[in-house]
């Protein structure tokens, strides 16, 4: 508190330099201080005391107080922040750097400073080597239920902290054991009987049964959750248990994905005593059978610690702490290459030490831009959209410094890389005459966007006006409440999205999810139209017919010019030769659990 009274002082006096003696009085310290003459001499002596003033006081009648400064404001500031970062409260220190954002080196310092606590964290205790991985992110995680999970960073967190029935080998694209080690479908593709594996134990100490997989299958067709993933049991019919280790899954139809589904994170396996303790708190603090559990998740971080009777091979990591510092904030002017081992989405243009390694994946982050047709407006018109898509000018949208990043994209996933020079798609001419035609008059469109589509954004309001389109961008944090309203209510949306490892299941998901965007703006019309190429896909067993359907999905959407595709990204992860294991999923993380460093003795040495 100390601090708050020596940064307003020197406010006051901001033009007197350190060492430099003024005179002043106790009555004009009190004004400033906004307390007692007491209380003044106590923060004075606390001043002196730290070694920020020297402090003469005046003795007698009109002999006046001398106060020479020895710190700096900058100095000050950046030791209180620190100490908030080291009681934990990131949030605070943030906020703490806004109100004195007038001391010019004082965020780069800070920024500095906090850069040098992120990557591998070796700590002795009791002859104890305790391997910690702390990594920053711009935003609160705010989701952890496999039920109501939206963005990619939920997905992966879930990935580590639940485990599903059954898993596909990404490599093979086969199906694999997971909790259950054995499984037998009979009745036609109508009966499916699965066997769990023993001893798999939640993280709060009670073994996994059969009990708790009934309900999280049926948990998802509860009217109270409202799980936007539904659709992956709407086939289910009903299910029993058999004894603690066995379960059987009754189908209304055959369904030649249902294997898929249930190794979708979505449907990980949660204990139906802690989310009933829990309640909307299992959202924060979820309790799974993963390989991590959540120790802390606030505004500050989140914490993940090894999970000591994972049955499937303990994490090599003991620790992995997410500290949520805002994304501006971590970029300073003078940040030497980050010292926290790897960096996630990190394009091109960044400089980084020459022993550090890259590994990526492409095609399947996609940017892309939805048409609500759920709207009335000019949007509704096909000649409108189509002018649109030939209206804008998709090269001069290509992120700055990462040309080699991105390629156009023609659908959510990219089968071959094929970069271009031009954007073929591009004809200004067709796409006034298609506006003409569209009877568009001048209405304002409102386009809605997130905080770091704001670039792009302001490029598509600037391109759109040169044909002749009013737009005006509304910003809003996907993740809060406010998201899904904006987003319905809205003529355009800006999005982005990663599809899963399984990419049949994932884009099908695009469709049936109420919580994805691509859903939420398709009129009844093309809904009745999508919905039912995906119903027809489900009847079908030969995964090269069923791809048929997805590509009469892709035309469908390609002929109605429901989405502007814009492009596809790659997925790199920089990191330090020293962190071994690395592989990036389907989501463009790295797996925690398979992980480990390898220390130089030097830096253990240090650490002790």
């Amino acid at each position: 508190m100390i601090d708050f009274y020596y940064l307003r002082l020197r406010k006051k006096y901001a033009e007197v330099k350190e060492q430099a003696e003024i005179e002043i009085t106790l009555t004009e310290l009190t004004d400033i201080f906004q307390c007692t003459a007491r209380n003044v001499n106590f923060v004075l002596k606390r001043m002196e005391e730290a070694g920020w003033i020297h402090w003469t006081p005046g003795r007698g009648r009109g002999h006046r107080s001398k106060i020479i400064f020895l710190a700096k404001s900058e100095t000050i500031a950046l030791e209180s922040a620190q100490a908030l970062v080291k009681k934990g409260d990131i949030q605070q220190a943030f906020a703490y750097l806004e109100e004195h954002s007038a001391l010019p080196a004082l965020k780069d310092q800070f920024v500095y400073w906090l850069d040098s606590h992120f990557g591998y964290r070796p700590e002795v205790k009791n002859d104890t080597l305790t391997d910690t991985l702390r990594l920053p992110y711009s935003k609160r995680i705010a989701c952890l239920d496999p039920a109501l999970i939206t963005f990619v960073v939920e997905c992966h967190m879930v990935q580590q902290i639940f485990d599903v029935l059954v898993r596909m080998n990404t490599k093979t694209g086969n199906i694999e054991g997971g909790l259950a080690h054995y499984w037998t479908s009979g009745n036609n593709g109508k009966e499916w009987t699965f066997y769990l594996r023993k001893g798999v134990f939640f993280h709060h100490g009670r073994e996994m049964t059969s009990e708790d997989v009934k309900y999280s299958i049926e948990r998802h067709n509860s009217k109270e959750l409202c799980s936007p993933f539904r659709w992956l049991f709407a086939d289910v019919e009903h299910i029993e248990t058999i004894g603690s280790y066995a379960i059987r899954i009754h189908l209304r139809r055959a369904n030649p994905l249902f294997l898929h589904h249930l190794s979708y994170d979505r449907t990980s396996i949660v204990p139906q005593d802690a989310v009933t303790e829990l309640g909307e708190a299992f959202s924060r603090m979820p309790v799974g059978t993963g390989p991590f559990r959540v120790v802390q998740n606030d505004d500050n971080m989140l914490v993940l610690e090894a999970f000591p009777r994972y049955f499937d091979r303990r994490a090599h990591l003991d620790r992995i702490e997410i500290w949520y510092t805002p994304e501006l904030m971590r970029k300073a002017s003078h940040l030497q290459p980050p010292n926290y081992m790897m960096r996630h989405q990190c394009d091109t243009a960044e400089e980084l030490p020459e022993d550090w390694q890259t590994i990526q994946t492409i095609g399947r982050d996609c940017s892309f831009f939805t048409f609500n047709l759920n709207l009335p407006g000019p949007q509704q018109k096909l000649a409108f959209r189509r002018a649109v898509v030939h209206g804008v000018d998709r090269k001069l949208l290509v992120p700055s410094g990462a040309p080699g990043d991105v390629t156009f994209a023609k659908w959510f996933y990219e089968e071959s890389r094929e970069p271009s020079d031009t954007d073929e798609q591009y004809d200004p001419i067709l796409a006034k005459r298609l506006l003409a035609e569209s009877g568009y008059d001048g209405e304002e469109m409102l386009l809605v966007h997130a905080p770091h589509h704001k670039g792009s954004a302001e490029k598509l309001q600037i391109q759109l006006g040169e044909i002749g389109i009013k737009v005006k961008l509304n910003e809003v944090n996907w993740g809060t409440a406010e998201r899904e309203e904006m987003v319905r209510s809205s003529h355009f949306t800006f999005n982005r999205n990663v599809l899963d490892h399984d990419v049949e299941l994932a884009v099908i998901e695009l469709f049936l999810a109420d919580n994805c965007v691509v859903r939420m703006h398709l009129g009844d019309e093309l809904k009745q139209q999508t919905d039912f190429i995906i119903e027809r896909l489900y009847q079908e067993g030969s995964p090269v017919t069923r791809g048929t359907y997805l590509n009469r999905l892709r035309q469908l959407v390609t002929d109605q010019a429901y989405v502007l595709f814009l492009f596809h990204h790659t997925q790199r992860t920089v990191f330090h030769p020293s962190l071994r294991n690395v592989c990036l999923n389907s989501l463009g993380w790295v797996r925690f659990r398979d992980l480990w460093f390898e220390p130089t003795i030097d830096a253990l040495q240090q650490e002790r």
